[in-house]
C-alpha cells in the first residue's frame, strides 16, 4: 500500500472550537477541535501529517498544541516561505513538491492555508499527479463559515461545520487538459480515459450524490462513448482516413446515447459535449469505403483538419494517398483498396507521368487511360512534389539535404491544400461514378474493441460489417471471432454482397453463397 500523506497548513491566528462533520462513504464522522488539521488526520487516518508552516508560525502555540494532539500520526513540519514575492512562491512550490515522494497517496487540506496558499497547493497537487504518479485522494476544506447554527456571537463547540470535498475542482484540470488535447491536437486518449475512470469509479462505489444508487441507474453508455472516442483518436494519429470517418460516425451515435448519463455523472465533459460532437461531425462519413466525389471531398477536409491540429506527418501521408484515390476515381474502374492495383496500376502511372515531366519523350509510355485524364500533367506535378515531401519525412532527416523541421511545417501549411485544391477544383467536371473494392476482406475481429465480442453490441457489429462490405461486392469473412458473429454477419450480408466466402488457415476459402448474374 502506498504511503498516505495528509498535507495541511496552519496559521498564527486564534481558531474557534467547533464540530467538523465529514460525510464519508461509511457515514458521518465528527471531530470537535479548533485546529482543522487534527480533524483531517482523524477523518482520513494518514501514515504521516505534513504541516506547512512559515517562519512566523513555526514556533507558535498553535503548532505546539497540534504536535501534542497528533503525536501518533508522524507529524512533520515543512518550513515554507511567506509567499510575498514571485521568488518566494517558486521556493514554496519546490519545497512542497520535494516533500512528497513518488507514488504516495495524498490528502490535501486547504482550510487554514493563508493568502495564495490554497491556489499554490492545488497547483502542486496537479503537478505531483503528473510527475510523481501521486494519487490525490481528497482535497478538503473545513467550512467554518458554513456552520450551523450561524450565531451572532461566538460559535459553540457543538455547532456543526461541514467539510467540503473539493477534489472535483482538481479533477477538472484533467478534464480541461483532455479537452485541450482533443480540440487542439486531435489527441483523444486523455479525455477517453477520464470517461472510463468516471464509469469505473461509479460502478465500484455504487454510490453517487451522497446516496445509494440502484444498479439500473448507473452509467452504461459513458464507457461505450469513451471507447469510440479513443478509437477515433487512434485512427487520427495513425493516418487511417477510412477508419476516422467510420469511427466519427459511430462516436456521434454513442454521444447521443450517453448524453443523459454525461449530464448526471460527468459534468465536466458535459460542458464540452457540443464541441466534441462538432469535431465528430466534421470527420464523420457513413460510407468511407465507397469512393466517389463526396468521399474524396471529405478526405481533403480530413487533411485540412490534420494540418489545423499540427499533424503534419499524417496530413502529408494522407495527401499522397488522396492523389492515388483521385486517379482511381478518374479511371472509373478497379478495386481502389487493393494493394496490387494501387501500386502496379495507379502509383506506377503517376510515377511515370512525373518522370515524363522531366523527359517529354516518355509521355508516349504512359497508360492510355492516364493520358485521357483532363489534368494528368497537373496530377504528375503534384505527385512528384508529394513523393519528395513524403520521403523527406519518412527518412526522419537521415539523408543529405534533409529539410529542417520548421521548413517542412511551413511548406505543408502553405502549399499542401493549395496543391490538392488546384487539382480538384481545376477539373472541368467532377466524376459522378463510384467505386467499391471488388473483393472485400472483412476481418470480423476488427468489428469490436477488446478481446471479446459482446452479444448486446451485435447491431453495431452488423452495421460496421455492412458498411465495410459495400454493395454488390465479393466479400471474404475471416479473422478470430465467435461463431455466432460469423453466422449473424453472413445472414446480414445476404442480398447485399455479390459473393460471400469464409476463409481460415485450416479450410482455405469456402463459398457461402453466389448471387452474381448467371
Amino acid at each position: 500500500m502506498p504511503t498516505r500523506t495528509l498535507l495541511s497548513f496552519l496559521g498564527p491566528r486564534e481558531y474557534r472550537t467547533i464540530t467538523y462533520v465529514w460525510e464519508g462513504t461509511g457515514g458521518a464522522q465528527k471531530v470537535t477541535t479548533d485546529l482543522f488539521p487534527e480533524a483531517a488526520a482523524r477523518f482520513f487516518q494518514p501514515d504521516r501529517v505534513l504541516l506547512g508552516v512559515t517562519p512566523t508560525v513555526r514556533d507558535s502555540e498553535n503548532v505546539q498544541r497540534l504536535k501534542a494532539r497528533l503525536s501518533g500520526f508522524g507529524l512533520e513540519l515543512l518550513e515554507i516561505p511567506e509567499g510575498r514575492s514571485e521568488e518566494e512562491l517558486w521556493r514554496l512550490f519546490e519545497r512542497v513538491a520535494d516533500a512528497v515522494d513518488e507514488g504516495e497517496a495524498l490528502v490535501l487540506d486547504v482550510t487554514h492555508a493563508f493568502r495564495s496558499l490554497p491556489l499554490m497547493a492545488f497547483t502542486v497537487a496537479a503537478y505531483l499527479r503528473r510527475t510523481k504518479r501521486v494519487t490525490v485522494e481528497r482535497v478538503v476544506y473545513g467550512a467554518y463559515e458554513a456552520r450551523e447554527p450561524l450565531r451572532d456571537g461566538e460559535p459553540r463547540p457543538e455547532d456543526r461545520a461541514p467539510v467540503f470535498d473539493l477534489t472535483a475542482l482538481l479533477d477538472l484540470l484533467d478534464w480541461l487538459s483532455g479537452a485541450e488535447g482533443l480540440l487542439q491536437r486531435g489527441e483523444a486518449h486523455s479525455l477517453a480515459q477520464k470517461l472510463k475512470e468516471t464509469h469505473d469509479r461509479l460502478w465500484r462505489a455504487r454510490t453517487g450524490r451522497g446516496r445509494n444508487v440502484l444498479p439500473e441507474e448507473l452509467p452504461r453508455a459513458i464507457k461505450k462513448a469513451a471507447h469510440k472516442l479513443e478509437a477515433l483518436g487512434l485512427a487520427l494519429q495513425l493516418s487511417r482516413p477510412r477508419e476516422v470517418m467510420g469511427r466519427a460516425a459511430e462516436l456521434q451515435a454513442a454521444l447521443a446515447d450517453a448524453e443523459k448519463e454525461v449530464q448526471r455523472w460527468a459534468r465536466p465533459f458535459a460542458v464540452i459535449l457540443g464541441q466534441v460532437r462538432a469535431e465528430a461531425e466534421t470527420l464523420a462519413h457513413r460510407e468511407p469505403d465507397r469512393l466517389d466525389a463526396e468521399t474524396l471531398r471529405r478526405q481533403r477536409e480530413l487533411i485540412e483538419y490534420a494540418l489545423g491540429k499540427g499533424l503534419i506527418v499524417q496530413a502529408v501521408l494522407m495527401a499522397r494517398e488522396w492523389l492515388v484515390n483521385w486517379a482511381a476515381l478518374r479511371r472509373g474502374e478497379g478495386d481502389w483498396l487493393k494493394r496490387e492495383y494501387r501500386e502496379s496500376e495507379l502509383e506506377r502511372a503517376l510515377g511515370a507521368a512525373a518522370r515524363a515531366l522531366r523527359d517529354p519523350q516518355l509521355e508516349g509510355q504512359l497508360p492510355e487511360w492516364f493520358r485521357r485524364l483532363p489534368r494528368h500533367r497537373e496530377a504528375a506535378t503534384q505527385w512528384d512534389w508529394l513523393n519528395e515531401f513524403r520521403n523527406d519525412l519518412a527518412h526522419c532527416g537521415f539523408r543529405e539535404g534533409a529539410a529542417p523541421s520548421l521548413s517542412l511545417e511551413r511548406k505543408a501549411k502553405a502549399e499542401l491544400l493549395e496543391r490538392l485544391n488546384a487539382l480538384w477544383e481545376g477539373e472541368p467536371s467532377p466524376p459522378t461514378s463510384a467505386l467499391y473494392g471488388e473483393r472485400v476482406v472483412l476481418d470480423l475481429g476488427s468489428l469490436y474493441e477488446g478481446e471479446t465480442a459482446k452479444l448486446d453490441e451485435l447491431p453495431l457489429y452488423l452495421e460496421r460489417a455492412k458498411a465495410q462490405a459495400g454493395e454488390g461486392q465479393d466479400v471474404v469473412l475471416t479473422g478470430a471471432a465467435p461463431i455466432w458473429l460469423y453466422l449473424a454477419v453472413a445472414h446480414a450480408l445476404h442480398g447485399q454482397a455479390r459473393r460471400l466466402w469464409y476463409a481460415s488457415p485450416v479450410t482455405g476459402e469456402v463459398l457461402v453463397f453466389d448471387h452474381s448474374p448467371r
